[in-house]
């Protein structure tokens, strides 16, 4: 059964209890119910076709003939629901909203040829439906997982350079002066100034302050931020912190530390105190939480 047969089903309430769940789990119906929680927001002005027909008529049976056109109205509504429908989703694909530089948790953005894009907290993207067919060009800012469908060239463009495939699954992240593209399957380009290196699953390409350098990783399937965890390989401690300060939505202040140092671990998303223990602890520094505010600092024993 094709997602549409399902989809139709599931609105005229046709499906089993045990396909009716299954639907509901996948990943289909969490768009469907997105959208369908946008329009709840649209409400159209209250129209009743019936008495309106019959006041412009009164003079005349209207009966006979509102039930005569009775379907006609019917397929006009559905079609009326058909055009809200494909504006919102539409927008909801294409239009970046500036205002909103921090978003709560993973997005999964589904581009018109199925292939998906995973956002990371604080990142957009923003791509053409319309010119989607003669070219797959997105635009990202900050950092997002891609799983590419085989096809034509897929492009991801961000201020750092570009990365091009043609079906696969990898990592780009673009913040500041740290950009880093990471494979996971597949081939991928990355033209960034005036190299051009070609990735394959497990090796990582990156640029800090201007420096470029490449490195192998363990042969994983998809990055950590996925499964709530950010994880690096010898970055200044300011990334680090930078990136500490996105998941949690707070402000860190550092008295007495040297930010170039470099770092190799991690820190979990869900639990902001072993998150800082697992910065903290590692390059021998301690911390205080003062309401909205952290202070990350240098204590001499």
């Amino acid at each position: 059964m094709t997602n549409e047969d399902l989809i139709k089903k599931w609105l005229s309430g046709e499906l089993s209890d045990t396909e009716k769940k299954e639907f509901e789990n996948s990943d289909e119906f969490t768009e469907i119910n997105k959208l369908m929680q946008a329009l709840k927001s649209f409400k159209a002005p209250e129209y009743n076709a019936e008495n309106e027909y019959k006041n412009l008529f009164q003079e005349k049976p209207v009966i006979s003939l509102y039930d005569r056109f009775k379907p006609v109205l019917k397929i006009a509504a559905i079609f009326i629901v058909l055009l809200t429908v494909s504006y919102f989703s539409y927008n909801y694909l294409n239009t970046i909203d500036e205002n909103a530089k921090w978003i709560a948790d993973i997005n999964k953005v589904y581009l018109p040829d199925s292939s998906y894009v995973s956002l990371n907290k604080a990142s957009k993207i923003r791509f053409s439906e319309k010119e989607w067919q003669e070219e797959r060009n997105v635009e990202l800012d900050g950092e997002a997982f891609f799983k590419v469908k085989k096809g034509s060239k897929f492009n991801v463009k961000t201020r750092h350079g570009i990365v091009s495939v043609l079906g696969t699954q990898f990592n780009v992240k673009d913040r500041g002066d740290y950009y880093e593209v990471s494979c996971y399957s597949g081939l991928v380009k990355v033209q960034a100034k005036q190299n051009t290196v070609l990735l394959k699953p497990g090796s990582v390409f990156r640029i800090i302050n201007g420096q470029e350098e490449q490195y192998t990783v363990s042969n994983k399937l998809k990055p950590d931020w996925l499964n709530g965890e950010s994880s690096f390989k010898s970055v200044p401690l300011s990334y680090v912190i930078n990136e500490f300060e996105r998941q949690y939505k707070v402000s860190v202040e550092t008295k007495n530390i040297n930010l170039n140092q470099l770092f190799t671990g991690g820190f979990t998303h869900n639990n902001m105190e072993i998150a800082l223990k697992s910065i903290t602890i590692p390059v021998n520094l301690t911390y205080k939480i003062k309401g909205d505010k952290i202070i990350i600092h240098f204590e001499d024993k």
